[in-house]
Order: C-alpha cells, then structure tokens, then sequence
C-alpha cells in the first residue's frame, strides 16, 4: 500500500474590467488536496478543498478501496525535482493593480473610440506531488494573463477585437504596445483579393484551433481501439518533414507543469507524438499506456478528486528555427484574431468562420479584413501547405509562437 498526496494551491487577483475602468477587484487563495492509496492494483481516492486532517482525509481514501476501482498502474518512484519560476514576475498584487489601471487609462486616451471590457490576472500557483515511493515534485509559478475585448463605439457587433498578454513579465511599454495592435489596425480596411488560391494563415497562441484533431484522434484510447484517424498508422509518414508535435513539459519556456498528474517526468521534457511527419505513437496516461502496452507519454491530468486521464492539455508543434518574417517569405498573410465555430469532420476535413482577422506582413497588422471563412483537411494542413511555427512571439519573451500554414480562404458571400 502507497500513500500518494498531490496538492494545487493558487492565489489570484482577479479583475473586471467594464467600460475601459476596473469595475472589481477579485481576490482569493485556494487549496486542493488529494490523497490516493494504491493498494493490489486498485486506486483509492479522497479530496479536500481549503483546510483539511490529513487522517481523515487519508482514512477515506482507503474506504475508497472497498470499491476495488481498478488502477494498474503503479506510482512513480524516487524521483525528486523542484521548478520555482515565481519570483521572475516581481511584481506586488497592488502593483499589478496599479499598473493594470494606468494600461486602461492609457488606452482610453489614445483610442476613445473604442470601448474595453474582460479580465486580467495575476495568478500564483504552487503544484506538488509526493509519495511514499520517494517521489516528491513540485513547481511554482507566478503569471499574468490579460485578455481585452475591443469593441468600435459606433459597431453594433458584440465586439471588433481582442488584445491578448500573458507572460512572467508586466513591462508597461510592452503590455501597452501589445494590446494596441489590433486597435491600431482596425481603423484601416485592407484592400485585398485573391481569387481560388491557398494563402499563409497565422495563429497565435497554444491551444490551437487547428489543432483540435490532434487533441482527440491522438488520444491513446481512440487510437488504440480504431476510432482515430490515425489508428494503424504508427511508423506511417503522414505530413510534412518540418512537422514535429510532441508533448512539451518544458516549464520555463511554457506555461507547462513539468511533470504530469501521475508523476511523469520526461527524459528532455518532451516526448514525441508525431516525428518530421512520423506518426510515432498516442497521447498516454500510465494506465492507458499498460492496457495497450502503448508507451507512456506524461500526459496523465492532475484531477484532485479522480483517477488520472490521459489528457492533450500539453502537446505543442516544435518550432521551425525561424522568425514569422523570415517563414512567410515575403508573402503577405491572414491573422486570425478570432475565430470560432469550426470543426474537423471524422475523416479529416476542417472548415471554420472567421470573425475577426487582419492582413499581415509578418511584423505588422495592415489592415482588418471582412468576415471570412477558411478550409482544408488535416493531411495538406500539416503536410504539404505546413509553414511552420515560429521562434518569435508577439512580444520579446512570449511564450506564444506563431502557427503558419496554407488554406483556402474566402469571403463569407465569395472569394476574396
């Protein structure tokens, strides 16, 4: 029997923003705790949020074992490492605060004719994992997120834009250059048409929309029982040779914990999925690994209150080696600012609106575009019109990459 404690504290400075002032300030400082026993191949589990007696907490979980919930895995053992990444943001949460006012000032005073709203946060977290198998691992973290909806006083749409930030960093100048992209751009309508051809689209981000086939058809479960796309496929070149995607649990150059919810810690902090084009193997949890005898990926959730699932909340594209300038070539691009609703047929096609986009050069946005939509299928997607994703962001230190591909985009009432 193995006593197994996993715990995610964060604190966190919430505030709303309506009509371009803060409207509230939101604090709070929670805790949730875990405790699993493992016990003759089967998985007890207790959870607790804020306070809690760990006797108890301990003894309910091994009531838990009564049910004999299958789990055949085995707990990870003798590995210890600590990641603190929290005191590169020196920053008080009244600092945060202040600044972040200063932001919306300043981008009331140089764009009155927009109106903003949302949130931003300052989020510290601490995540631990320990057992008595000798594994104790923990990470600490202190980030900000700041996600602006832009909407033009005189537009009748919900909203004409989004400002996005977020890193370990709150530069005044950076922030306030970040968030005025789009505003700038706005105001200017691109001349652009392009009748029947594929033209470079670009994404900023990490959960990419494009990438949401990956996410389920990569599933370890899916591909192992032959509902995937991919299923059969293992050691078939399916895409591009510039195409790498991997589960990446480099934790200081992403917002990734570096090991997952069962302990996993990965030889490099990655481990790849597909190769320069190579289907190589499925998304895993331990346990899904050991029902297919598939290899373990890390990529089991840390759910304080359930048995751990295989989950893609940490796959990533690996990067070209290139900027956005020097993969766009001097061809000009759409940028997806916005763009919801679409989807991937079972067989691999991908279709999608696009409500808020922009012409780019690759360093500047020229110009908003009307309301489109773009299409194509996963095979050319990351095969034959894959790009790459960038070494830059859009801003010095970002962790966000940009995505850049071929499709086919047109306006909602014809071709551009």
């Amino acid at each position: 029997m193995i006593k197994e404690t996993l715990c995610m504290k964060e604190k966190k400075v919430g505030l709303t923003v309506t009509s371009g002032e803060i409207s509230a300030v939101l604090r709070s400082n929670t805790q949730k705790t875990g405790i699993r026993i493992y016990d003759n191949q089967c998985l007890g589990i207790a959870g607790a949020i804020g306070a809690y007696d760990d006797n108890a907490l301990t003894q309910r979980a091994r009531d838990m074992l009564a049910f004999k919930v299958p789990y055949e895995a085995t707990p990870t053992e003798n590995i210890k490492r600590e990641v603190d990444l929290s005191t590169t943001l020196a920053i008080t949460d009244e600092e945060f605060v202040d600044t972040s006012r200063k932001l919306l000032s300043a981008l009331g005073q140089q764009y009155p004719q927009f109106i903003f709203s949302n949130k931003m946060y300052l989020t510290e977290t601490e995540d631990s994992l320990v057992n008595e198998g000798g594994t104790a691992l923990v990470q600490k973290d202190r980030t900000v997120e700041i996600g602006l909806l832009l909407k033009h006083r005189d537009s009748k749409n919900l909203m004409d834009g989004v400002g996005m930030y977020g890193g370990r960093g709150m530069d005044f100048d950076t922030v306030l250059n970040v968030l005025s992209r789009e505003c700038e751009a706005y105001e200017q309508k691109a001349d652009f048409s392009e009748a029947g051809e594929k033209i470079p689209v670009v994404f900023l981000g990490q959960m990419f929309p494009v990438m949401m086939k990956f996410y389920m058809d990569l599933n370890g479960d899916a591909f192992a029982n032959g509902a995937s796309l991919f299923s059969g496929k293992a050691g078939e070149k399916l895409f591009s040779d510039g195409f790498t995607l991997s589960v990446n649990r480099d934790a200081e150059n992403t917002f990734a914990r570096f090991f997952d919810g069962e302990g996993v810690v990965l030889p490099g902090d990655r481990f790849p999925l597909i190769e320069n084009g190579v289907i190589r193997a499925p998304y895993t949890s331990k346990r899904t690994a050991k029902r297919y005898n598939l290899p373990v990926s890390g990529s089991a959730s840390m759910e304080y209150d359930s048995a751990p699932a295989a989950t893609p909340y940490n796959m990533a594209i690996a990067e070209s080696g290139k900027t956005l300038k020097e993969l766009l070539g001097g061809r000009k691009a759409i940028y997806i600012a916005s763009a919801s609703g679409g989807d991937f047929t079972p067989q691999g096609e991908y279709a999608s609106p696009i409500q808020i986009a922009y012409f780019f050069d690759g360093e500047n946005l020229l110009g908003r575009l009307p309301q489109l939509s773009m299409s194509s299928h996963v095979n050319d997607m990351y095969g034959k019109d894959f790009i790459g994703l960038s070494t830059d962001g859009n801003f010095p230190g970002s962790p966000a990459r940009y995505l850049v591909m071929d499709m086919l985009v047109k306006k909602i009432d014809g071709w551009m």
